[in-house]
């Protein structure tokens, strides 16, 4: 007995123990704390067991956690109020729509009339150019 005792032991201290073979190990020496250093270990330890399962923890509740909670109901409150907004305003028509085939063809005649005056302004300055740069091949001749 005294031999397995101490073989437990050794490989206890070594760390080559199994969880059996540590619990018997431990009946074993709580039955001779008061003859060794390692029983009073191991019923120390036995001891503390059994205190432990009795502490409970209580966190107090921090400003955190409610705020947390406040941020994200109130991102969601924005998002949704949001995508009701885009929504709405996808559905609303194009005010400059125009439905009317005469109307459209006035408005892009217009547009093109308004288009050709502004490149004619370009093309009276270009022949001054063109001008310019034949005066130009001249002299360098």
């Amino acid at each position: 007995m005294e031999s397995q005792i101490k073989k437990l032991q050794q490989k206890y201290w070594e760390g080559k123990t199994s969880v059996e073979e540590e619990k018997l190990l431990g009946n074993l020496l709580a039955n001779e704390a008061d003859k060794s250093p390692a029983g009073i270990f191991f019923a120390a330890l036995d001891q503390r067991k059994k205190t432990r399962a009795d502490i409970e923890f209580s966190m107090p509740k921090t400003k955190k956690r409610f705020l947390w909670q406040f941020s994200s109901i109130a991102a969601a409150i924005v998002i949704l109020i949001s995508l009701a907004i885009g929504y709405n305003s996808y559905k609303q028509s194009d005010p400059y729509e125009i439905t009317d085939p005469q109307e459209a063809y006035t408005i892009s005649m217009q547009a093109l009339m308004m288009v050709s005056a502004e490149l004619n302004k370009g093309k009276t300055y270009s022949s001054r150019i063109e001008k310019i740069n034949e005066v130009k091949q001249l002299i360098n001749k």
